[in-house]
This record gives structure tokens, C-alpha cells and sequence, in this order.
């Protein structure tokens, strides 16, 4: 999803895309759910209410002060006196001010149950734990945009009853504000407008105030001049309209900016509005123009045997890798299936890379079936590179994020077997820095502008004094195959058997450095390394450690060392500071189990 963020924010989404993306939200996310979406938008109108009723309400009370009358006489119980109005005034602009508190308290609780209604009525498959959060964050941008949109209305239509003028005037400063942010869109970027708007809401109001009382000004002129009691409604009400315009163009620029979000975490793939222009490559693989070119072309370059057919095709990484299933059937009439995937022009090393990995490893089994699929063909067409795999007599199983999980153990099991030759592991070690050489770029200076007293709190001297020793112990643990991120590799299932597909994005780096980090994390890296403890395979490279127990705390602390690496690299300093604590502790439980095993082989040796 990153990937396809970064490319919508190169491109200038237009007018109607954003249309059509507002239309597709209505029809399919807040049209089945209209009955909550109204609710909300009625206690967002009647918050509003109480809030103009809480404001008014003192108005009337500075009036009983200076006069001894107010518009509640003769209309509320216990007002006849003068401490009587004085007291009802004052109860009824706190029980106004507190059930517009209230209200608003009840919106957003019903916005988060509505959130989570609508993410579990769609049951995305791309929603792991990290894009409900997003969808929910979104699904409030898209809320608060309808909910300025109704308060403005409702805004205008009390200025339009008690001043037509007036609300000709702020319809005017609303459309004006919204023609400067469309011309100014066309130059900036979202953000930097949204920071304006935010930064100058005061302004904004400002401005709408004094163009106010130019209009009460020609009132009074004209001796058309309102009662204070409205002219007050009208300037409370002018100034909630802009305000809520203003908010109203911050969710809508908000819209926007999260546009991939909201189309690939809230909308049926059927219904998600597309930013990306119809290429050449991406109209190759639309249904109708993929079978005239691809399925002749199997069958002439002897891929096929005898009348293949198009299971599935896929476009993945923002439509630039296209990945087609197609079904052939042997000499003895079995069913073969053969997986093609096409990369466009500009990842064309992608391609290569896969093919030099699949021209060693293909075939490899870990288990009964292959795990790594055959290559059966490599090389370029005019308009893309291709790998051609074969995957099997049994179709594959696709598996999205949540349901790769159960399998990640699996993975990495299969890794740690693949075999490299060593010219491919040349190649991988001269491509990308292993993590012993990231750690000796860490240096005390990188944290040499902190206080005594912070270096004190993260113990950064200590910290720094044990970096060359966890440098060296980085030294001795295997290295194997990995992938950069497990939780994006893309694997399918073949009778509860996994198939690795995807070879871009690997690397043969130390055990454990690409581990995610988790409360589990030892506990994950134990069982792995004890279920293969006692393979000779496995003694070979786990030769210099007594125990499961004692290479775990090795692989873990250099999951903890990698993402420092990365977090320094990054430059979040607070993330890497406070992970010092847990490298330092890491480390003392590898010294402490060194220390005990010295010492039993003395006693033993005494004995």
C-alpha cells in the first residue's frame, strides 16, 4: 500500500476522480449504513444548536443586567423575578453549554462504532491490525467532510431566514475561499495548503466579521437596522459558518490526500476509483485483450500444450507487475498450471533478479512437493520482462496478509534450506550491507548532542561501551536466506503445502536480522531452531552454540540490533534510544549464559 501512496501523491488527482471516489463511498460505504450516518449528523446539527443556545443564552443575561428585561419573560417558570431570571439564564446556558459537550461525546463514540461496523460489514482482506486503524481515521475524514458540510448549511439557511443579505455575503466568502484553495491546489501539495487553512481560521473569521458589519453598517444607514438580539445571532452565526467551512475543506483536501486509502481500504475492488492512467502494459491484461495475445503466444512458443485457459490475472505494486494463471493440460490429459508474471519496462532488474535466483533454486522441495516453483522460461517482450514458473497439477491458493501469518514458521524454516550457490550469495553480500557492517557505522557521536541527563536515563555510555562486544557476537550467528519483510511476502498453498513466489526483495543476510520484533519474539525463534536442533544440516551451522535456548538469545538480539540499525538510519532517535534498554539486556542474557557454561566446564574439568 506504501508503494501506491507514494505514487499518488506524484500525481495531481482531478476533479472528477475525486467525484466519482465520493460517489462510490455514498453508494457503497454510508448508503447501507444511512440510518446511523443521519443519526450522527442530527446530534452534529443539534450539538450545534445548544452551542448558538450557550452563546445567546449570556447575551440575554448581560441584557437583564443592564435592563431588567430579557426575550424569557413571561415564558419560563420561576423568571418573574429579577434573581429568578438571572438564576434561570445562568442554569440554562450551563445545561445548553453541557449537552453540547455531551453531544459532541456521543458523535464521536458513534463515529468509532460506525467505523467499526462498516470495516467488519466489509471484510477487506488488505485489513490487518494496522489499516483498521487507518480505515477508522479515514472513515472519520469522510464523516467530518459531511458533518461541515450539513453544519454549513444549517448556518446558512439561519443567516438566509434572518437576513437574506447577510447569507448572500457568506455564500459569497465561502465560494471564494474555495476558489483560492482550487487554484492553489494546482501548485501545492495538499499538506501545505491544509497547515494554511488550519494556520489562518482566525483570519478567515476575522475577514467575515468585518464584511459583517459592513452589512449591519448599510442597515443602519439605510434605517433597516435589526434588534441586537439578531444582529448577535447572525454574527455568531456567520462566524460558526466559516468555521465550519474552513473544516469542511480540511477534511474534504484530507479526502483527498488518504484518496488510495479510502478507495483500497473502503471500497469493493469492483467500486475503487482508479488514479492511474490506462498504459499500454495495463491494457495488455484487461480480460478481453489478454486472451488474443497471451494464450497464442503460450502455444506458440510451446509453454502450452493444447487449449490453455486464463484462471486469474492479477495486477499488483501499483499495476506494474501483472500476474496470470493459466491452466494447460498434458499428453496423458492432467491438469498443469503455470504461473506468468510480467513486469513493466522500469523494473526490469526485478526480473532479472528472480530469474538468476530461480535459475539455482527452482524446483527446491522442502517436503513432498516442490516449495519454490520451476522456471520455465525467462526474457523480454517488446513492451515488459517475463518469468514464466510452473506451480503444478493443482491449482494454487493465494493467501493475502491475515491469512499468511499461520505460515510465517514455515517460511522461515523453508529459507534457512534453500540452497545459494556461492555466486549468488557473492552477489547478495556485495548488494547489501549485512548487519555486523551496518552495527560498526553506529558510532557515540550519533548521540553526542544529548544532555548528561538523558545520556544518563537511556544509559547511552554503557550502551556504547557494549556496542563493539554485540558487534562480535553478531559475528558468529549463521546467515540464510531472508526476505526484507516476511509479512509482504507473497506465498499461495497447494494441498496445506506452501509455494514462495515474489523473488524480489530477498536477501542472505545474518538469522533473526529481519525477525519482527514482538513481545513473542524469543519464544518464536526457540521453537524454530529447536524443531531442526538436531539435523547434522543444522549442527553445522549452530556448531559454536550449546543449546536452542543459547543460539535464541543470539537471533533475537540481532533482531533488536537490526531495527536500531534502522531506526538510527532513519534518524528517529527516540525509537532507537528507547530500544537501548532491551539490546542491553539482550546482551547480558548471551554474557550471563556464557559466564554459566564456563563455569560448569570448569567444575567439570576439576571433577
Amino acid at each position: 500500500m506504501s508503494n501506491l501512496a507514494a505514487h499518488s501523491q506524484m500525481e495531481e488527482i482531478h476533479g472528477d476522480q475525486v467525484r466519482d471516489l465520493m460517489a462510490a463511498l455514498a453508494r457503497a460505504v454510508l448508503w447501507p449504513f444511512r440510518w446511523r450516518v443521519l443519526t450522527i449528523l442530527l446530534m452534529q446539527v443539534a450539538s450545534q444548536i445548544m452551542l448558538l443556545a450557550s452563546l445567546v443564552l449570556p447575551w440575554q443575561l448581560l441584557q437583564v443586567l443592564i435592563t431588567g428585561r430579557s426575550r424569557i419573560d413571561g415564558w419560563v417558570l420561576g423568571a418573574d423575578t429579577h434573581g429568578g431570571k438571572i438564576a434561570v439564564l445562568i442554569a440554562l446556558a450551563v445545561l445548553c453549554f453541557c449537552a453540547y459537550a455531551f453531544l459532541q461525546w456521543l458523535v464521536k463514540k458513534a463515529i468509532a462504532r460506525l467505523s467499526t461496523l462498516i470495516l467488519g460489514h466489509l471484510n477487506k482482506t488488505r485489513l490487518v491490525a494496522n489499516h483498521r486503524l487507518l480505515g477508522k481515521r479515514v472513515l472519520g475524514v469522510v464523516i467530518g467532510a459531511l458533518s461541515s458540510t450539513v453544519i454549513a448549511l444549517l448556518f446558512c439557511l439561519v443567516i438566509a431566514l434572518l437576513h437574506p443579505l447577510l447569507a448572500l455575503l457568506a455564500i459569497s466568502c465561502v465560494l471564494g475561499l474555495v476558489m483560492v484553495v482550487g487554484f492553489y491546489y494546482r501548485f501545492e501539495r495538499v499538506q501545505k495548503i491544509q497547515n494554511t487553512l488550519q494556520g489562518n481560521v482566525l483570519t478567515v473569521i476575522n475577514v467575515s466579521f468585518a464584511l459583517g458589519f459592513l452589512i449591519i453598517v448599510l442597515d443602519y444607514i439605510n434605517g433597516t437596522m435589526r434588534p441586537l438580539l439578531t444582529l448577535f445571532i447572525l454574527l455568531l452565526g456567520m462566524r460558526q459558518l466559516m468555521a465550519a467551512s474552513v473544516n469542511g475543506l480540511v477534511n474534504f483536501l484530507s479526502i483527498i490526500k488518504y484518496f488510495q486509502q479510502i478507495n483500497m481500504l473502503l471500497l469493493p475492488r469492483s467500486q475503487q476509483v482508479s488514479l492511474f492512467s490506462t498504459t499500454d502494459f495495463v491494457q495488455r491484461f484487461e480480460q478481453a485483450t489478454l486472451k488474443q495475445w497471451l494464450l497464442p503466444w503460450v502455444v506458440e512458443c510451446n509453454y502450452c500444450h493444447r487449449d490453455p485457459e486464463i484462471i486469474q490475472c492479477r495486477l499488483l505494486y501499483g499495476r506494474a507487475i501483472a500476474h496470470v494463471l493459466v491452466c494447460d493440460t498434458d499428453s496423458h490429459g492432467s491438469p498443469r498450471y503455470m504461473l506468468l508474471k510480467c513486469y513493466v519496462t522500469a523494473r526490469e532488474n526485478e526480473a532479472l533478479h528472480e530469474t538468476a535466483l530461480l535459475s539455482e533454486v527452482s524446483g527446491h522441495c522442502y517436503g513432498a512437493i516442490p516449495t519454490v516453483p520451476v522456471l520455465r522460461a525467462s526474457g523480454c517482450l517488446p513492451w515488459c520482462s517475463f518469468v514464466l514458473l510452473e506451480v503444478g497439477d493443482q491449482p494454487p491458493q493465494w493467501k493475502n496478509s491475515e491469512e499468511r501469518k499461520p505460515w510465517m514458521n514455515e517460511l522461515r524454516q523453508c529459507l534457512r534450506h534453500v540452497p545459494l550457490p556461492n555466486r549468488l550469495i557473492t552477489q547478495y553480500t556485495a548488494t547489501f550491507a549485512s548487519l555486523p557492517e551496518r552495527m560498526r557505522k553506529i558510532k557515540a557521536s550519533h548521540f553526542a548532542y544529548l544532555t548528561q541527563e538523558d545520556k544518563q536515563r537511556f544509559q547511552v555510555e554503557r550502551f556504547m561501551r557494549l556496542w563493539p562486544f554485540m558487534v562480535v557476537e553478531m559475528e558468529r550467528v549463521p546467515k540464510c536466506l531472508t526476505v526484507q519483510n516476511l509479512s509482504s511476502a507473497r506465498v499461495a498453498v497447494i494441498d496445506n503445502h506452501m509455494l514462495l513466489l515474489d523473488w524480489q526483495g530477498w536477501v542472505y543476510d545474518t538469522l533473526g536480522t529481519h525477525w519482527p520484533l514482538s513481545a513473542k519474539l524469543h519464544a518464536e525463534v526457540l521453537e524454530m531452531i529447536s524443531s531442526q536442533w538436531e539435523s547434522s544440516e543444522s549442527q553445522q551451522g549452530w556448531s559454536e552454540f550449546n543449546s536452542p535456548t543459547m543460539a535464541a538469545n543470539y537471533v533475537a538480539l540481532a533482531a533488536r540490533a537490526h531495527e536500531f540499525c534502522q531506526r538510527c538510519q532513519l534518524n528517529n532517535d527516540p525509537g532507537a534510544l528507547n530500544m537501548m534498554a532491551g539490546l542491553i539486556k539482550a546482551y547480558e542474557a548471551i554474557s550471563l549464559a556464557d559466564e554459566q557454561n564456563k563455569a560448569k566446564a570448569e567444575r567439570s574439568i576439576e571433577h
